[in-house]
């Protein structure tokens, strides 16, 4: 879940005070003008399912401080530019734990442009021909954990297409499946503690002064979209600069001192 996503879920969760949970009892009229709204408009918001159904009590429908909350709530973001259809969504998305990332349209600003790579299609007997016999069971079983193979039916799908080609190139140069599996889950591994620095740079710095305390209007989310849409190849930017910055270093390190030590062997050995 994105940070956003974490503070709407934080925000709605919290858009019931404590007032609300006391046990108070309104009539539809009252329920209204608590809310500061019309007797219309609840029941227009009940029948689009934004509002639960009161207690029925003989012919009188009774409804809580919860209602009361959630009738606040609903103002609040109608008055910041949000569409019953799109309130009903994130009142949805919430109630069921789903990301609201995409519900706030600030999903396309997360995946960054274009479209999301696409999953390739293998036969069994493909792998076996690349692999040949360092393909076995534990092979199979760990490339399916990290998510590099499916098994779909008669055949094998490749979630990462990209990541597979890269893969077999560096086996056909010569380096072990184990070792390109254990070098994979430490790169996941810092790219992750990586994306989790900058993305709460980001929110630190430029989501959360948007977003303190109050719900966002709905064109201020739409800049926040634009927003982090142009800083997302700024950021990759960077950090494929510093790789190409890190690969030499760490090569002429490691060349260096194997070298060094073969020299060092060989005037030993003279």
């Amino acid at each position: 879940m994105t940070e956003v996503s974490m503070f709407f879920q934080r925000l709605l969760s919290n858009a019931a005070p404590e007032a609300a949970a006391a046990v108070a009892e309104y009539t539809v009229d009252e329920l209204a003008r608590a809310g500061q709204t019309t007797v219309r408009n609840v029941r227009a918001y009940q029948d689009r399912g934004l509002l639960s159904p009161p207690e029925r009590r003989g012919r009188v429908g009774i409804y809580s401080g919860e209602h009361l909350a959630r009738l606040r709530l609903i103002s609040q973001l109608l008055e910041r530019g949000y569409s019953i259809a799109s309130i009903r969504e994130l009142f949805d998305a919430w109630a069921q734990g789903r990301d609201l990332a995409q519900v706030l349209g600030l999903d396309q600003a997360i995946r960054g442009p274009g479209e999301p790579e696409q999953p390739g299609r293998l036969e069994f007997a493909e792998l076996q021909a690349i692999f040949g016999g360092d393909l076995d069971d534990a092979v199979l079983e760990r490339a399916q954990a990290m998510g590099l193979l499916q098994f779909a039916g008669d055949h094998l799908s490749v979630p990462s297409p990209r990541l597979f080609a890269a893969g077999v190139e560096l086996y056909r140069a010569g380096i072990p499946l184990p070792a390109l599996f254990d070098e994979l889950e430490s790169i996941r591994r810092h790219v992750e503690q990586i994306s989790t620095g900058i993305v709460q740079m980001i929110v630190g710095h430029l989501v959360n002064p948007l977003l303190q305390r109050s719900l966002p209007h709905a064109d201020q989310l739409e800049g926040l979209s634009a927003q982090l849409l142009q800083l997302r190849p700024l950021v990759e930017q960077v950090v494929e600069a510093e790789l190409a910055r890190g690969l030499p270093v760490a090569a002429n390190r490691e060349l260096s001192e194997r070298v060094h030590h073969l020299l060092q062997g060989f005037l030993q050995r003279s």
